[in-house]
């Protein structure tokens, strides 16, 4: 068998089968979750125009949820990706972002969120988005914060169209604020998130809810967003 080749071939053929059956276990494990992630979304609270801060059509039929840790480097890259997505349907899909400032990126990651919450506060969606912007574009990441720090925050706050500084620093100490907050953490979690960015783009008419976890390109966004108008 040894000079014929007998032996190796049924030795390759088995190593084949080996490595077959691993791919084929490691599909399946990745089907598995992937059905435990869409099952654990659907858990996730449904937009609400009174109090998600919504990028687009306030009324389109699919939402991409994304939550955010103003702190994380992940974040800071996939910044404008889903605004990107979402220009190719027409208002059919707006951006929900939510909060999910990370334990490991300190009190920066909730400063900024509680600002960004306050900056909207006096300002609208508008500002909101404007202060959530500049401040993943200019912080250092990993719970660094920004370069100059409170006298920072006030500049981005007053481009945002802030008035009231004054106004802003005590509802950035407002428990009320701190409790959206984590209740947004809180939702984030129930509806399987792990880490930032984290998103789940949801049909509000079906209630079709896809998970979709780290920086993806915005490729995967819009196959995403359309799988959820095709439902």
């Amino acid at each position: 068998m040894e000079e014929s080749g007998a032996l190796d071939a049924a030795i390759d053929r088995g190593i084949e089968r080996h490595i077959r059956r691993q791919v084929e276990a490691r599909q399946k494990q990745q089907e598995e979750q992937q059905k435990r992630q869409a099952l654990a979304a659907k858990s996730a609270r449904p937009v609400d125009i009174n109090r998600d801060r919504i990028f687009g059509n306030t009324q389109a039929e699919v939402s991409v949820i994304v939550y955010t840790d103003l702190e994380c480097p992940f974040c800071k890259r996939f910044a404008g990706t889903p605004e990107q997505a979402i220009a190719k349907f027409d208002g059919k899909a707006n951006v929900v972002f939510r909060h999910y400032p990370l334990d490991f990126h300190g009190e920066n990651a909730k400063r900024g969120a509680y600002y960004a919450e306050c900056v909207g506060r006096q300002t609208g969606s508008k500002g909101f988005f404007a202060f959530f912007n500049d401040w993943l574009r200019l912080t250092n990441s990993n719970g660094k914060g920004l370069e100059r720090g409170e006298a920072q925050i006030w500049e981005l706050a007053l481009s945002a169209g802030a008035k009231d500084l004054a106004a802003l620093k005590t509802c950035a100490k407002d428990p009320a604020v701190a409790q959206l907050v984590q209740d947004d953490m809180v939702d984030g979690t129930r509806g399987g998130i792990t880490g930032t960015p984290g998103v789940i783009v949801r049909n509000n008419k079906t209630g079709l809810a896809l998970s979709i976890t780290g920086a993806v390109p915005a490729q995967a966004l819009e196959q995403a967003i359309t799988q959820a108008l095709n439902n």
